[in-house]
């Protein structure tokens, strides 16, 4: 299993199919200009060609970091934020910064 984070997202009550959506650009350029450069590189089990457009009703998404790939699963009422079980130091760090990201685009 991994390190999951919860990032309250959307209602539970309505399942996924019905949960708010998650537009990723918005969230690629905060980590940027967090210092933390992402590039999606799966969708939903796919791989993803890097000028291809991103959908906002994902599932499932990879991002690849300077410190590892974090994944990002969305759930009723969440997105949880995930690294492998054996993530080092700075894989967790960049986890926490993915969800902190997160977060702030839902304030």
């Amino acid at each position: 299993m991994g390190h999951e984070v919860a990032i309250a997202w959307g209602s539970a009550v309505t399942g996924v199919s019905g949960a708010a959506p998650c537009p990723l650009p918005p969230l690629l350029e905060k980590l940027a200009a967090d210092g933390l450069p992402a590039a999606v590189v799966m969708v939903d089990g796919g791989l993803h060609a890097p000028l291809a457009p991103l959908p906002e009703d994902w599932r499932d998404i990879r991002l690849k970091t300077s410190a590892g790939t974090v994944t990002l699963t969305r759930k009723p009422g969440a997105i949880a934020v995930v690294v492998f079980a054996n993530a080092d130091d700075a894989l967790k760090a960049a986890q926490a910064k993915i969800a902190d990201a997160l977060r702030s685009l839902k304030a």
